[in-house]
């Protein structure tokens, strides 16, 4: 009983402190970048791939170590479901994170690296569309967590 409690905890943490980094990343990239907006970001977009992998951990536990067991989630067409939005979102982020690398590779003191507005524009439209699936998360939870058209 423990286990499942704190399996879920982490799970809904993780999710909550993810849709919070992106949705910090989205207001950043709405401002001119600054030095302290980069920094920021970068931060940023380091917490969002730690709570990526605590949802991902915790998700994994959740489906293989408490009450249900992976064979009711390996049947369940909503765990599909939400697996693909959980990998659509991991994609979308890639386009990002290319470019973080690359800024924190180049970042030495003061340097903040040019950023166009064509691609602040497309850094936001990745970010909203991260939002609009990690919204989609919950829904897809709680069909499969009912076992909804089994």
């Amino acid at each position: 009983m423990f286990w499942s409690v704190f399996w879920a905890s982490a799970h809904y943490l993780g999710i909550l402190v993810l849709f919070g980094c992106v949705y910090g990343m989205l207001l950043f990239w709405r401002t001119q970048i600054n030095e302290y907006n980069f920094r920021t970001l970068l931060w940023l977009h380091v917490a969002y791939w730690v709570s990526l992998l605590v949802v991902l951990v915790s998700g994994l536990a959740r489906a293989g170590w408490t009450e249900k067991g992976m064979v009711f989630y390996m049947a369940n067409p909503w765990f599909h479901a939400k697996v693909t939005v959980f990998v659509l979102i991991i994609l979308l982020s890639l386009y990002p994170v290319k470019l973080m690398r690359a800024w924190r590779r180049t970042a030495d003191g003061e340097a903040v690296p040019p950023v166009s507005f064509a691609l602040q524009k497309s850094l936001r439209r990745t970010l909203v569309a991260e939002i609009h699936l990690i919204s989609l998360m919950p829904i897809l939870g709680a069909l499969m967590a009912r076992g909804v058209g089994m």
